[in-house]
């Protein structure tokens, strides 16, 4: 496991993901260092929208230093890379069908619908729960609003004056909090899991697709951790988390090789590889035809089942 970096001040990073609710659509945009999250209904579901909606939340608490998606349409485009270049703020995409990457995002995400579904069920504004969850203390320690801002939120419950009053929550015990939690999530996880090997350029994998396995390249890794962009046969270019590849031990031999490929990362100078890229795939389609090795973790070789013809 491999855990976000724990920021060293509120808003400095902050990440957003968007959902359905009954049948409307909704953003949530909720800061790492406090756990405080704005909750915004969308009408349309357009980087233009999102983005209308950003900037409302960084005039309020100012421009934030790395935001962090997933890859849905309305943050890989070009009209949300300017918004980022102009306000001057770092933006980091999750790798595709991994969620966990975007965890926090993930997570804020079914907190936001338990408090619109358990709203609606008591015939309560749903903006009031909302409230009282930014007071509420998280992990034993201090409120979203008491992290973000340093005092407590005026809602609905009885408070007395001097609790209202601004009252400066040390970073260093907070940091330290979170550092502590995210060990213990870390030494918990890892008891299940094992890493993966790394991959190299121009090695050849399989792609999960669809619940199928299909031959690819490796071209190069991303900008983020664990993640690749992989060529098919089709020429179809993906970013996939080491998760969803399985690396085979087949050479890379022919035009395909990774000569050409890190020959194609040096002539490109744009980040962002075209997805139709017209390239010689033979290779990878006589590899279509041949049975795919499947092992288990202990590396044993997994047969398929004879049936007997009796």
């Amino acid at each position: 496991m491999i855990p976000h970096e724990i920021p060293t001040r509120p808003w400095q990073v902050v990440a957003s993901d968007l959902f359905t609710w009954n049948h409307e659509e909704y953003m949530v945009t909720v800061d790492y260092y406090s756990r405080f999250f704005e909750l915004d209904k969308l009408s349309t579901t357009t980087a233009a929208t999102v983005i209308s909606k950003l900037k409302v939340i960084f005039v309020r608490h100012g421009i934030l230093e790395k935001f962090v998606s997933d890859n849905g349409p309305q943050y890989r485009g070009k009209e949300f890379e300017d918004f980022a270049k102009t306000w001057g703020f770092a933006h980091t995409t999750a790798s595709p069908h991994y969620p966990q990457s975007n965890g926090l995002a993930e997570k804020t995400v079914q907190i936001a619908k338990s408090i619109l579904t358990k709203a609606k069920m008591d015939r309560k504004d749903p903006y009031l729960s909302l409230l009282e969850y930014r007071n509420t203390p998280v992990d034993n320690f201090k409120s979203p609003a008491q992290l973000l801002m340093s005092r407590r939120l005026r809602s609905m419950l009885p408070t007395t004056n001097k609790q209202l009053l601004p009252k400066i929550v040390s970073f260093t015990v907070a940091r330290s909090k979170r550092v502590k939690q995210q060990q213990r999530q870390k030494k918990y996880y890892d008891r299940s899991a094992h890493p993966l090997s790394q991959l190299r350029t121009g090695q050849p994998v399989h792609i999960q697709e669809h619940g199928l396995w299909k031959p690819a390249v490796v071209v190069h890794p991303t900008n983020t951790d664990r993640s690749y962009h992989v060529r098919t046969s089709d020429g179809q270019v993906y970013c996939r988390n080491r998760r969803h590849l399985l690396s085979t031990k087949e050479e890379t031999v022919g035009p395909y090789g990774s000569a050409n490929i890190e020959e194609e990362q040096n002539s490109n100078a744009s980040p962002m590889l075209p997805v139709h890229a017209e390239v010689p795939v033979q290779y990878l389609k006589d590899r279509e035809t041949q049975p795919i090795q499947y092992h288990t973790r202990s590396g044993r070789a997994v047969r398929p089942r004879e049936i007997l013809d009796l």
